[in-house]
């Protein structure tokens, strides 16, 4: 006997990955991230808590996470196209919920794998909404 069409369809929606990182989303922590998506100068700085780097404001254990794009994290952190590589990779890394939408994305980048349940990353969530709701930043058309 076969299965039903209905239950292969529930067993594959059961299985899914959680949705995409949105380009508007992405966009949008990076706006938040480096006040107003722009490299920063220098690309390093201290925020008080240690080093962060590039548009997204990564750290080097961040980087490591995000799987050591192009071998050299101070090389990484100087190129727009790694940078965005590390952040889809480690967000691909960290959130796995079928259920994840840009809040969820945008609190694991900010807290860390459990950025979601964190007080502390609601503020940025709260920055990176704005700037979604309010259109401040959106990608360049492909």
């Amino acid at each position: 006997m076969r299965p039903s069409l209905h239950l292969l369809l529930v067993m594959t929606l059961s299985f899914t990955a959680a949705d995409e990182l949105t380009d508007e989303c992405l966009a949008c922590m990076c706006f938040v991230s480096s006040n107003g998506c722009t490299m920063p100068e220098p690309v390093c700085q201290n925020n008080g808590f240690g080093e962060v780097c590039g548009p997204w404001a990564i750290t080097l254990y961040y980087w490591m996470d995000g799987g050591h794009q192009d071998g050299d994290f101070y090389k990484c952190v100087e190129d727009w196209d790694c940078n965005e590589s590390t952040v889809r990779s480690y967000l691909n890394r960290y959130v796995t919920s079928p259920y994840a939408d840009c809040q969820y994305y945008a609190r694991t980048h900010a807290g860390g794998p459990n950025g979601p349940n964190l007080d502390f990353t609601l503020d940025y969530w709260f920055q990176v909404k704005a700037c979604l709701d309010y259109s401040l930043f959106t990608p360049s058309p492909a």
